[in-house]
């Protein structure tokens, strides 16, 4: 039998619960980065209507506190698409820029899910004093609506039983 690991390397957590949204942006919890070797969100998508122009954007977004406070940044970051349900086509690793990470919702945002990477040690590069990251899906105006939750997946540092809050 193999050995059981439950985890205990990774600090799962949920940072968007399942929401229905139309034509608002989406934001998730922030995440202190400062105690993680690296830092991934999976990011799931359901039905999404809308036509064939419209767009939901991820963007990350860097702060110096651990609530919306005006100090939010935009930073770059790697994302990974893996194919829609029922599918086992994983896409290739890719960088994106602070203009975030376009899905056209018509067709790529569709059940799919996400995977969103960023280096810890690029942070303070972006925003000096900046340690708390967050994800924000912002649906194009004309989206009627779209289904998305997100979940963070990090390494911490110093590695036990009992994970400290990532918040």
């Amino acid at each position: 039998m193999a050995k059981l690991r439950f985890g205990e390397g990774l600090k799962v957590y949920p940072v968007i619960a399942t929401v229905a949204g139309t034509t608002s942006a989406v934001a998730s919890v922030y995440i202190d980065a400062a105690d993680y070797n690296w830092l991934t969100w999976l990011v799931q998508t359901g039905v999404t209507t809308s036509d064939s122009t419209d767009t939901l954007t991820i963007t990350v977004e860097c702060s110096t506190a651990a609530s919306s406070n005006a100090t939010e940044v935009a930073i770059p970051f790697f994302h990974r698409v893996n194919g829609p349900v029922g599918t086992d086509a994983i896409g290739a690793i890719t960088s994106d820029s602070t203009a975030g990470l376009e899905l056209a919702a018509d067709l790529t945002a569709d059940a799919m899910a996400i995977l969103i990477s960023v280096n810890p040690d690029a942070i303070q590069g972006e925003l000096a004093d900046g340690r708390f990251l967050r994800l924000v899906i912002t649906p194009s105006s004309a989206v009627g609506a779209f289904v998305v939750s997100a979940c963070f997946l990090g390494e911490p540092k110093y590695q036990m039983n009992s994970i400290p809050s990532s918040t």
